[in-house]
């Protein structure tokens, strides 16, 4: 009796040493995988550089929000433009404004998902407004509102480009270099239909 009690006592110690083992090797395979999931970003799995970080300054991210705005009143005004225009030339500035913006457009989406900024997708409500209103003026007074508005905003947004292309981050860097060349082409285009409205 005594042999029995004791090869069951020793049975069920082996037993239980076994799982204690494979519940150390659960518990270690657990933290490995939790200490793996520290670099989880919506769910996926990234490496050391791409962490939750944008890797962007706040000027950086604020650069692109204010770019996506005026990029998108530029898009949106240069359809109203390529109807509601008298003059040939306002046209085809527009239709330019409409090409070059679409395109920085999408680029700016693609850097900004890239950093993980979230930029707007639509205007603020004042803006959309403005383009409201332009929408029921034509002919000579429609080309005159709207190179006057084309020249006050590729002067604004030169400078905060010139300021885009000072940041420290080096793709946000080299894509506001790049687009600024662009929108000083515009800015001295807009000046110079301008002056020949008046």
């Amino acid at each position: 009796m005594k042999k029995i009690f004791l090869l069951s006592t020793a049975i069920a110690l082996l037993i239980t040493f076994d799982a204690c083992q494979i519940a150390d090797k659960k518990s270690s395979t657990t933290k490995d995988s939790v200490s793996g999931d520290t670099t989880m970003v919506n769910g996926n799995h990234v490496t050391g550089a791409e962490s939750t970080e944008s890797g962007l300054d706040e000027a950086g991210a604020t650069f692109l929000r204010k770019a996506a705005v005026g990029g998108i009143m530029e898009v949106e005004a240069a359809k109203i433009a390529q109807k509601n225009a008298k003059s040939q030339e306002v046209k085809d500035f527009a239709a330019k404004m409409l090409e070059d913006h679409t395109k920085a457009n999408v680029e700016l989406k693609e850097l900004a998902v890239k950093k993980k900024i979230i930029t707007p997708d639509a205007l603020p409500a004042e803006d959309q407004i403005h383009l409201d209103e332009m929408k029921k003026t034509t002919g000579l007074i429609f080309d005159k509102h709207y190179m006057g508005m084309m020249v006050a905003d590729h002067e604004k947004t030169v400078a905060l480009f010139k300021e885009g292309a000072q940041n420290r981050d080096t793709q946000l860097k080299t894509w506001a270099t790049k687009t600024l060349a662009v929108i000083q082409q515009h800015d001295e285009m807009a000046k110079k239909i301008a002056l020949t409205l008046k």
